[in-house]
């Protein structure tokens, strides 16, 4: 009974907060994030048509780094290729941030900063384009130092994204 009661009140605390959480009386917007699932054995997503292909992978850490986690890419029928990370390792020092790269042969693509909005161990990454990466099967992942220089620097984590059917 007391857990109940305890339970109570904190949902009734909560409810009081309403939407205003800012101590400068602003409301806070909500993020919407969409990944493309199965329904009914389809694959459609966000006015693109059909899932083309899909490709999935663990990403494992290199080295002396401890890392783990998956990435995803799908194509769809208008040419639409999005490819998503999300990996859990350690927060990036202070100057240094995670970069994850797409990799075909010789020609390696940046696919951008991965996000860590907690501040713990979980980070991701979200890519898009309205070109074919489906080839790009590798899929490293470099901690970089924030200094503007473009090339890859320390390959902390890697994985090989595998087609599937769904």
């Amino acid at each position: 009974m007391k857990n109940l009661s305890l339970l109570l009140l904190s949902v009734l605390l909560l409810a009081g907060c309403g939407d205003q959480r800012s101590a400068r009386e602003e409301a806070l917007d909500t993020e919407i994030i969409q990944f493309p699932l199965p329904v009914g054995g389809k694959v459609e997503y966000d006015n693109h048509g059909e899932e083309t292909q899909f490709a999935y992978g663990a990403i494992t850490e290199v080295g002396d780094f401890r890392a783990n986690g998956i990435a995803q890419a799908h194509m769809f029928e208008d040419g639409y290729f999005l490819h998503t990370i999300t990996l859990n390792i350690e927060p990036a020092a202070d100057g240094y941030f995670y970069e994850g790269w797409l990799i075909k042969g010789p020609s390696v693509i940046s696919v951008g900063h991965l996000s860590n909005y907690f501040g713990d161990s979980r980070h991701s990454l979200r890519f898009d384009a309205n070109e074919d990466y489906t080839g790009y099967t590798k899929v490293v992942i470099t901690l970089e130092p924030d200094d503007g220089d473009p090339a890859p620097a320390d390959h902390i984590a890697e994985g090989t994204l595998k087609a599937t059917k769904r």
